[in-house]
This record gives structure tokens, C-alpha cells and sequence, in this order.
């Protein structure tokens, strides 16, 4: 037939093959009952824009602890350098091959981080999802996993890895000589920032460098209670205790409330309050100190954030700074958060659990 339909601006035949098929402009059969209405100014998105597979990507490997990350870095570096090496024998020793660049053999923690390095590199960078080399069901890795549970029984055997250095805790007499000497010094820059540095460490249990870093000043807040005193409110973020997501979404970030005592001179909500008035009140906590005052007497800081090597050794520089003798004493950051355990462990508010290695409270809420 050479009758045709007429089907808007597209003339079709009764005998239509696939190719005409194709060619129909199918958008000019939709009707509308109303119109949409397309307005000047676009409305605000509700959602965001979508995000690419390289995004995703990228966001998970952010949510990794650097640490982590550097961890993972150190195993396949190793592992690298191992198969380098034996594949230039034929034959291998029967020893434990796995060994530090000065042929010691490594600790036996060591080697389960350099598993559990490994393993983590497979999952994350490879997709290996399904590789689990400390599964105790798993039959794929029982024989991997009794030749490391025998190799780290070896070593332990021989005193090696037995002796695991750690830092020591700060005195009451090193807290005092820092404020008798003068390092503490509520009426300079530099000795204000001291003390804050110091305090974070043991009033609200800052670890060696990762708190401090990320600290931001709008994580502080004061307040007044009902009967007038003033009260010093700090909410942690992300730590290492606390990483958030699937596995962390019942757990609260640390909550710690300080109270004023107005009757002692180094009340610290005082000297909070007054290091918070300097500061801009969001940014980075740890501002550089100024030397010199400003006209009306009153201290400065810049607006430059003190750097993560100042901020690394920070402790250590207190020590010196107070004359106080570190020999035969690992004084680190970490310090203070020893402090704060034993003083929590003293007062009979947190023990030592054996079990995870980690200061838990007695009453059943989550280690810090």
C-alpha cells in the first residue's frame, strides 16, 4: 500500500521496518496535561550532584586514617621488597624470611601488622573483598595463619618484642615546676598556649598528635549553670577510638564538662575563656603566639595555626623549656593521656582491660 499516516512532523508507512522504527522521533507522542512551567531563576537543588565512580573512590580512601593508610603503605613496601629478593634464588631458606633491612628479625606484632597490612591493601586498592587471612573459619588460610601463630610463639620465646617501649606519664612535681618556672604563663602568648596544650592532654585526653592537629576552636564552649558557675564544654570529633561510619554509628564522640572553682587562681575555664577571647572562634585551635602586646596591653596571636611540627614535639619543648630532666623517662605528647588514665585509675573511674589493652570506664561505657 502506498497510503501514508501522518504521526507529527514524521510520515510513517503501514509497512514500517526496524530501521523507520528507530527513526521515530518518539519524544513528539508525549502529551502533557499540563505544561511545565520553567521559571527564570532556577529553584535550589535539593540533592546534590551526582557523584562518579572516582569520587566515591576517592571519598573512601579519605575516610582511612592516615596512619592506616601509611600502615598499609609500610607492609606492601615490604612484601614488594621480599619478592624482589627471593625471586633471585632458586632455592629459599627455611627460616622465618620476613625481616627488618638490618636482618633482625621483626617483632611479633609486627608481622601481624604486616598481615593485617597487606590484607587491608587487597581489599581496599584491589577489591579483594572476599581475602580474610585471620578468619578462624576460614580453611583458605589455616596453614598461613599456624605458621604466623608459631613464628610469633618463636620470637616471643626468645625475648624479642617483649620489651615494648611506651611513654611514661607526667608527674604532679613536672606539672608544678612548669608553673613555678614560669612556662606557664597566663599573661603571655606563648605561656597561655602552653597551657592549653598541656591541659588537653590531661583534662580531656588528647592523643599524641591527631586531636591536637584537627582541633578546632568551636569544639569549646562555655556556659553558666543555674547557680552561677561557669562550666567549660568540649566535643571530640573523629579520633582513633571513635572513626564514625557503619561499624561506630552507636558510639558518641567524647563529651567532657569542665567546672569553674573560682577560688583557685589557675581555675581553668578562666584560662579557657580568656585563650578562647584571642582566638577567631571557629578555624584551628593552636594559633602562633605573638611576642609582642598590643597597644592596650592585652596578648596576641596570629592568624597563622601552629605547625604539625611544633605541634608534634610540643612536650617534649615544655620539659626543656622548665628544666625538668627527661633521662631515662619516653616523655611524648601521649604523656598527658597517660596522665589522665592513671589519674582516672587512681580515682577509681576507669581500670586498665587486659583483654583490649585499653582504659575502660568501670561503669561499662566505652574505653577512651
Amino acid at each position: 500500500m502506498n497510503q501514508l499516516v501522518g504521526i507529527g512532523t514524521f510520515e510513517l508507512k503501514e509497512e514500517v521496518s526496524e530501521n523507520d522504527l528507530m527513526l521515530l522521533p518518539t519524544q513528539d507522542l508525549v502529551k502533557y496535561e499540563n505544561e511545565p512551567v520553567v521559571c527564570e531563576a532556577a529553584a535550589p537543588r535539593r540533592f546534590s550532584v551526582p557523584l562518579s565512580d572516582s569520587d566515591l573512590q576517592e571519598r573512601i580512601l579519605k575516610a582511612i586514617p592516615k596512619k592506616t593508610r601509611n600502615n598499609n603503605k609500610w607492609a606492601l613496601g615490604v612484601w614488594v621488597a621480599w619478592t624482589l629478593e627471593r625471586n633471585l634464588y632458586q632455592e629459599t631458606i627455611t627460616d622465618g624470611e620476613c625481616r627488618r633491612v638490618d636482618t633482625s628479625p621483626y617483632p611479633p606484632n609486627s608481622l601481624v601488622q604486616l598481615a593485617s597490612g597487606i590484607q587491608r591493601y587487597l581489599r581496599t586498592d584491589c577489591n579483594r573483598n572476599d581475602v580474610s587471612l585471620f578468619e578462624k573459619d576460614s580453611s583458605t588460610f589455616a596453614f598461613f595463619r599456624k605458621c604466623l601463630d608459631s613464628r610469633m610463639k618463636e620470637l616471643t620465646n626468645n625475648g624479642i618484642g617483649t620489651n615494648v617501649k611506651r611513654a611514661d606519664p607526667i608527674l604532679t612535681t613536672d606539672e608544678e615546676a612548669m608553673w613555678d618556672s614560669g612556662v606557664f604563663n597566663c599573661n603571655t602568648s606563648n605561656g597561655l598556649t602552653n597551657i592549653v596544650f598541656f591541659y588537653n592532654c590531661k583534662l580531656f585526653g588528647f592523643r599524641a598528635l591527631d586531636e591536637h592537629k584537627e582541633l578546632d576552636a568551636s569544639q569549646f564552649r562555655i556556659s553558666v549553670d543555674t547557680i552561677g558557675n561557669k562550666l567549660l564544654h568540649y566535643t571530640g570529633r573523629l579520633c582513633k577510638n571513635v572513626q564514625g561510619g557503619l561499624n561506630n554509628r552507636n558510639v558518641d564522640v567524647k563529651r567532657i564538662t569542665q567546672k569553674s572553682d573560682p577560688t583557685n587562681p589557675r581555675c581553668l575555664v578562666t584560662i579557657y575563656e580568656k585563650y578562647l577571647s584571642l582566638i577567631p572562634r571557629e578555624g584551628r585551635f593552636y594559633r602562633k603566639p605573638l611576642p609582642h602586646k598590643a597597644n592596650d596591653g592585652s596578648i596576641r596571636f596570629s592568624v597563622q595555626p601552629i605547625g604539625i611540627n611544633t605541634l608534634s614535639s610540643k612536650m617534649k619543648e615544655l620539659f626543656k623549656a622548665a628544666g625538668i630532666s627527661t633521662t631515662d623517662r619516653n616523655i611524648t605528647n601521649h604523656s598527658g593521656k597517660v596522665k589522665c588514665c592513671t589519674t582516672l585509675f587512681q580515682c577509681r573511674i576507669f581500670r586498665f582491660n587486659c583483654k583490649i589493652k585499653k582504659w575502660s570506664p568501670i561503669n561499662g561505657r566505652r574505653h577512651i
